[in-house]
């Protein structure tokens, strides 16, 4: 780890710029990373700003049809002049480009503009936090009054100012506070950007103690795509208990599988370590038929599917797929109890390698030698052996029920991407492509519907119409940044809904870097 951070790094104010800023303090919500992409700060100055301009006083303080933080930005990218209500203030307003950002701005206003002594500014600011309408009325007339014998602005000049600073300033920022969550906005993106997979790993971490963890968790697996960081499921080799470094990612642990948590999680942890020592080996040494015997008699039949679902066994090389073993446990549960103690008691000195070879020897009637003591048994037996060597249904995985598999025990699709799935081929782009800044028109990609959020529209032609805001994801990443407008939303409504897999054509606004929909198609 790097001894000191550097407020000069340029892939830590890159992210900033991408907007590549979940689980960076203050700018982890859609509206944080939305703005810090538009604003793209590139010094501690501006960073500071970005906090306090995504609080409702800039966003809500509307001026000429925009709000003051859109007004910060155009002014800051060339797109309009830099404006002062007055040239006196430029001395105060000059490094947020006229907008009034902070609580100290007001009162430094104040002091320029009416003459307020230091209690007086800051009497106003209280009052505007507040929104006291007895104690503004005071305050605006000794404003007024105080700006007419000061003599720089005339009375109406200084009722517009007053106006505009009570607009501005309500539920705004004092640059103390922006300035110290501007450091820890930095330092957060500085270790996002310099020590990724440890940055990661501690987020999974946290994201465990969220309202809701398995939906967080789904968003950081998506943000972890964009830093070509690698996501693995459980496994055997490793049997962690949670969240773990592994190679060139991170893998999951035992207990962040929902249903073994708890004290059920900790059981299969021991279980495992029990076989380690009954065995003497390490677990990569550790035969399939040693690992289906052993646990299932230390764990239940629910935590043992549980671990299959998610490939826990996959270190048992391909023909162990996670139907298999799940397909093969049920076959040895089967079995009676008689017949499961002579399978564990003779397997130390037979060592099968595989079901067959045991229930093989398990068939045969006891007279002959064999495990079973009834005829009628020996038959059962030679019937589990056919089904062994000629399983009534594929055993290989289909992508699908992998990834509905991992989306219930894991909370998100980690192997593979709900798109994978589906024919893409008609696509031209992808999801990261378009995050990282991909521009033009007739853009195609094909994504998994991860979210839905509806909105009916309060003006202009398309009043009282819905649009749709949507999320969608493919394998490289998430894009939630979709917009359908009224007139597509009526031809493809019934298309949008949570799960399906669709193609959407359109183009990235130049305004908001948002993708505009024009036409969907069905996979």
């Amino acid at each position: 780890m790097s001894k000191a951070i550097d407020y000069d790094c340029p892939k830590t104010w890159g992210l900033f710029k991408e907007g590549k800023t979940k689980g960076v303090f203050q700018l982890e919500s859609n509206l944080g990373r939305s703005w810090s992409k538009k604003v793209s700060p590139c010094s501690m100055e501006e960073l500071s700003a970005l906090i306090a301009l995504i609080r409702p006083g800039c966003l809500k303080a509307i001026s000429n049809g925009k709000s003051m933080t859109q007004h910060y930005v155009d002014r800051k990218h060339g797109i309009d002049e830099v404006e002062y209500l007055h040239e006196s203030l430029e001395s105060i307003l000059g490094n947020t480009y006229g907008v009034l950002v902070y609580q100290e701005q007001s009162m430094m206003i104040a002091q320029q503009i009416a003459g307020f002594n230091l209690q007086e500014a800051d009497i106003l600011r209280k009052a505007i936090g507040k929104k006291k309408a007895g104690l503004m009325a005071t305050v605006k007339k000794s404003f007024i009054e105080g700006a007419e014998n000061k003599g720089i602005v005339n009375p109406e000049e200084a009722a517009e100012i007053f106006s505009w600073i009570e607009k501005s300033s309500r539920y705004a920022f004092n640059k103390s506070h922006s300035v110290a969550y501007a450091m820890n906005s930095y330092t957060s993106a500085w270790y996002k950007a310099n020590h990724v997979k440890e940055f990661f790993l501690a987020y999974f971490y946290h994201a465990i103690d969220k309202q809701d963890p398995h939906q967080e968790i789904y968003e950081l697996v998506s943000e972890a795509k964009l830093f070509d960081l690698q996501l693995k499921t459980p496994n055997i080799n490793t049997h962690y208990p949670k969240f773990h470094e592994y190679k060139n990612g991170i893998m999951f642990g035992v207990k962040d599988i929902k249903s073994l948590t708890g004290k059920t999680g900790d059981k299969v942890i021991c279980a495992i370590k029990e076989l380690k020592e009954e065995c003497g080996k390490e677990i990569s040494e550790i035969s399939w038929v040693e690992i289906l015997l052993g646990l299932s008699q230390k764990i239940s039949s629910t935590a043992f599917k549980a671990l299959a679902s998610v490939g826990f066994f996959r270190g048992f090389g391909g023909s162990i797929t996670r139907n298999r073993a799940i397909y093969e446990y049920e076959i040895f549960r089967g079995l009676s109890k008689g017949e499961t103690n002579w399978v564990i008691e003779n397997y130390p000195r037979k060592k099968w390698k595989n079901l067959v070879d045991c229930f093989v020897d398990l068939a045969p009637a006891k007279k002959n030698g064999g495990g079973t003591s009834r005829v009628d048994r020996s038959q059962a037996v030679q019937n589990e052996i056919h089904f062994l060597q000629n399983p009534p249904y594929d055993m290989d995985d289909d992508p699908s029920w992998v990834i509905a598999q991992e989306v219930k025990f894991l909370g998100c699709p980690i192997s593979l991407s709900k798109i994978e799935s589906s024919d893409t081929s008609s696509a031209n782009t992808t999801c990261k492509e378009i995050v990282d800044g991909k521009k033009g028109k007739g853009l195609c990609v094909a994504g998994n519907v991860n979210r839905v959020s509806n909105y009916k529209v309060k003006k202009g032609e398309s009043k009282g119409k819905n649009m749709s805001f949507l999320t969608i994801e493919d394998e490289t990443c998430s894009l939630d940044s979709v917009v359908v407008f009224p007139k597509t939303r009526e031809k493809y409504q019934y298309v949008l809904y949570e799960g399906n897999n669709l193609i959407f054509c359109g183009s990235v606004s130049q305004k908001d870097d948002s993708f505009i929909v024009d036409k969907i198609y069905e996979i």
